[in-house]
């Protein structure tokens, strides 16, 4: 294809345009490379980060609030961050209130870790690996690169519009744009810990500590994978080895190929570390409900319901899912109702109006107002409930299973059905979460019995030798301490 004069020249001054841009080219104190970040200055990074902290902590469950676990965490970040190359940035490290196992890195210095990660930490020199790595994406400026790359790309993208009368160009384009900036490349989190590693031995602690993390990270995917009834190795989209792709191998690697020199007698703080995480918060924070193994029970709403056995609950700020591995599930949620609408109008008209129920009825389920219809969607029979909570809202549950299941469910999900209750206040007051406690392991103890009071069911073992980095099939240690989980 040839282009026009006019084309050519249009190409040719946005091209030139991008190659104008301030601060277009510039070599990184910290990677020594030199690269794209168009008119992303570090002012810039500060202010994107600001602005868009909030909202991360937001998304992941607020601030987890214990003082002395969050001076703890900010010290240790605070103790990386003095060897880092951009001495300007405003650093400032967060604990998430999520039992989510990942961290984040937003420009300008803001670090988020989850503290479902450092529930999974066994000392110190891990924790602070974490941080150094997500300090190696804020001294990369990772977030500068992409983002110049989509301007980049969709400057780029209008050329190819201009010079081939092609919107659809410009539209597949932008998609691949996108989908570029869903998450760190490889190579991008190669750079994080060859940077992670610099800073972890400059501060005193071993590298080492990065693989055996990272170790036990890719165990926890594993567990997750098991327990969704997925094949080894998938993740959740929110799951840290899905956001952070990398391998144990690229680690060692960087390790290796780190100039520094490894600290002579380099730190692990085990017991400083289980120290002040003693009385951590694990897993689901009342406020938002709490899964207790088969039960999912909310003291602020004052309601509890139980599944069936083999399904396990996810639980999440917008509704609550119970799965089955051969493909049944369980949703909860809640919706607004108007005031004096009856159940069955609700949930023909308004929950159920895209589609077709049959079989509606009341029900009265522990003497609160219910109804239900059961419906059709694709391959799936679908049976809805409704219970009212008060004037404005109702609470609602949703069983869907393959038809070729659904029979054999029947009695299960009236059985839960039957299950939803309201708490007492009483009860409510007396539902507590669980928290991470230390102690020494003693001579009655057992995997079987240590591993009882986890929310996970038929994974509770799996779950407690993560948490204490054993593998499977690892006996318990006849002493130490260990993590143990109860009220």
């Amino acid at each position: 294809m040839r282009l026009s004069r006019r084309q050519f020249t249009t190409g040719l001054l946005a091209s030139s345009a991008i190659c104008t841009l301030p601060g277009c080219l510039a070599t990184n104190p910290a990677t020594g490379r030199t690269s794209f970040t168009g008119v992303y200055s570090l002012e810039d990074d500060i202010a994107l980060g600001q602005k868009e902290q909030p909202k991360m902590v937001e998304s992941f469950g607020g601030r987890y609030e214990d003082p002395r676990l969050e001076s703890y965490v900010t010290d240790l970040g605070n103790r990386l961050a003095q060897h880092t190359e951009f001495q300007q940035l405003p650093y400032s490290f967060t604990i998430l209130n999520s039992p989510i196992v990942n961290a984040f890195a937003l420009p300008g210095g803001y670090v988020s870790i989850t503290r479902g990660l450092i529930a999974l930490a066994s000392n110190e020199a891990e924790l602070a690996g974490v941080l150094a790595h997500e300090l190696g994406h804020v001294t990369a400026r990772h977030t500068a690169e992409r983002l110049s790359q989509s301007m980049l790309a969709q400057i780029g993208l209008t050329v190819l519009g201009v010079a081939t009368g092609s919107s659809a160009a410009s539209q597949i384009g932008g998609y691949a744009a996108n989908a570029y900036l869903q998450s760190y490349s490889r190579d991008q989190e190669l750079e994080a810990d060859t940077l992670g590693v610099r800073y972890l031995t400059r501060s005193g602690y071993d590298p080492d500590a990065m693989v055996s993390f990272l170790d036990t990270l890719r165990d926890h995917s594993q567990l997750e994978a098991e327990m969704k009834g997925l094949p080894a190795g998938s993740v959740d989209e929110y799951d840290s080895m899905s956001t952070h792709p990398r391998t144990i191998d690229r680690v060692r690697a960087a390790i290796a190929n780190s100039k520094d020199q490894h600290p002579v007698n380099p730190v692990l703080n085990r017991q400083r570390f289980l120290d002040h995480i003693d009385g951590m918060l694990f897993g689901d924070d009342p406020e938002q409900g709490l899964v207790l193994g088969r039960r999912f029970v909310h003291p602020k709403l004052r309601m509890e319901f139980t599944v069936p056995e083999g399904f396990l609950i996810k639980n999440s700020d917008q509704k609550v899912v119970a799965k089955h591995p051969k493909g049944s599930a369980i949703v909860f949620d809640m919706g607004g109702i108007k005031h004096n609408r009856d159940l069955l109008s609700y949930l023909r008209d308004d929950w159920g109006s895209n589609v077709s129920f049959r079989d509606l009825e009341n029900l009265n389920v522990n003497g609160l107002q219910a109804a239900t219809g059961v419906t059709r969607v694709s391959n799936k029979d679908v049976r809805a409930l409704v219970f009212r909570n008060d004037d404005k809202t109702v609470f609602r549950l949703l069983f869907l299973t393959p038809t070729e299941q659904t029979e054999s469910y029947n009695l299960a999900f009236r059985q839960t059905t039957y299950s939803f209750r309201r708490l007492s206040v009483r009860e409510a007051a007396a539902v507590k979460p669980l928290r991470i406690h230390i102690r020494a392991i003693r001579s009655t103890d057992s995997l079987e019995s240590l591993a009882a009071p986890l929310p996970y069911g038929d994974f509770n073992r799996g779950a407690f030798l993560l948490l204490n980095d054993l593998k499977p099939g690892q006996s318990l240690p006849e002493q130490g301490l260990i993590k143990v989980i109860d009220l």
